[in-house]
């Protein structure tokens, strides 16, 4: 499918995943680009790109019946990312917002519909070697399980609806203005608040940003996409001390404390309901904590053999790109030559 000179929506294009996704189709794919997003005050990252800004709301339909129409294709990226929240919330962003994109989309005709899921559909305690092929594993936590149920009317709407769609699974994803994987790690770092959890043993399955796109754009302009699911990765798991020890030599705390799992559990626990009391969301959760000591790996097998996909930046190179984002925006200190 050739896009150049296509009209597309993104949705949550304020956001880290939608926003890079939407500079890159405007700015190297010769796409039209209509970028959505609920406030225009917080979408200045997007205003100095050659793209349109609309503003409109998942829970609300008018707005996107507007935004869809004359799309040839939609990229929905927007969600509610958080640990911890309201069901109600969280079920009306994920479900309900992923429903209404999907009528308007189903409305307009477009050609294909990219959904940006993730591999929390396996759980928090997914198996090793998990593939495309390995069931849905709902596991209590309100992002995993509503982004499961979002993939389900994805795909009763590819069957019932006939609209072509094609799903993308990302692990963590870490990079410029990533939030979960770049700046909260780094504040932890910065604070002397990073705990790793029995000593940074379990794997850490992570893909680059512009890595992830690239898959994505690979999905999209391939016929034979529509009706696949895709898991995204480095295709190289790495365990958690590795990982966060990127960032802490950036940081020039090359020494992270650890804690066994009990500890971690006890203090997490004492953290969420500290949280109920001021509203604010924990540092840490005993999800989070049984996570970070999972040792499970994903395979990439498929987008290598279907889509060609081949990880073009490492975890060095990606690593570089970020510490000098961080510091630009003073994170980490003054930019080094």
């Amino acid at each position: 499918m050739e896009i150049r000179g296509l009209l597309v929506l993104v949705t949550g294009a304020s956001g880290f995943i939608g926003g890079r996704l939407a500079e890159r189709l405007a700015t190297e794919e010769g796409v039209r680009v209509r970028a959505l997003v609920r406030n225009t005050r917080k979408a200045a990252r997007l205003g100095k790109l050659p793209l349109e800004i609309v503003e409109g709301d998942l829970l609300d339909p008018q707005s996107l019946s507007r935004a869809v129409e004359g799309c040839d294709l939609v990229f929905h990226c927007a969600a509610l990312v958080r640990e911890t929240g309201v069901k109600k919330v969280f079920y009306q962003v994920n479900v309900e917002g992923t429903e209404n994109i999907l009528k308007a989309a189903v409305h307009a005709g477009v050609k294909k519909f990219i959904h940006m899921s993730s591999v929390a559909v396996y759980g928090l305690n997914p198996p090793d070697g998990a593939d495309e092929n390995t069931p849905y594993q709902p596991c209590g936590n309100l992002y995993c399980d509503t982004k499961i149920a979002s993939e389900e009317i994805v795909w009763a709407y590819h069957r019932d609806r006939k609209l072509p769609v094609v799903v993308i699974r990302p692990t963590n994803v870490y990079g410029p203005h990533s939030k979960p994987w770049t700046l909260r790690p780094v504040k932890l770092i910065n604070s002397g608040q990073m705990m790793l959890i029995n000593e940074g043993t379990g794997l850490c399955n992570y893909v680059y940003i512009d890595n992830l796109i690239d898959a994505t754009l690979l999905a999209t302009k391939r016929d034979e996409s529509v009706g696949q699911a895709y898991i995204i990765t480095d295709g190289i798991a790495l365990p958690w001390k590795d990982f966060f020890g990127c960032y802490a030599s950036m940081a020039g705390r090359p020494q992270m404390r650890s804690v066994p799992e009990l500890l971690g559990t006890l203090v997490a626990l004492g953290m969420e309901i500290t949280s109920k009391f001021t509203g604010k969301q924990p540092k840490i959760t005993r999800q989070a904590v049984g996570f970070l000591t999972k040792k499970a790996r994903f395979s990439i097998d498929k987008a290598r053999r279907e889509l060609g996909y081949q990880p073009r930046l490492s975890l060095k190179e990606g690593m570089r790109i970020t510490e000098h984002w961080l510091r630009e925006e003073g994170h980490l200190g003054k930019t080094r030559d």
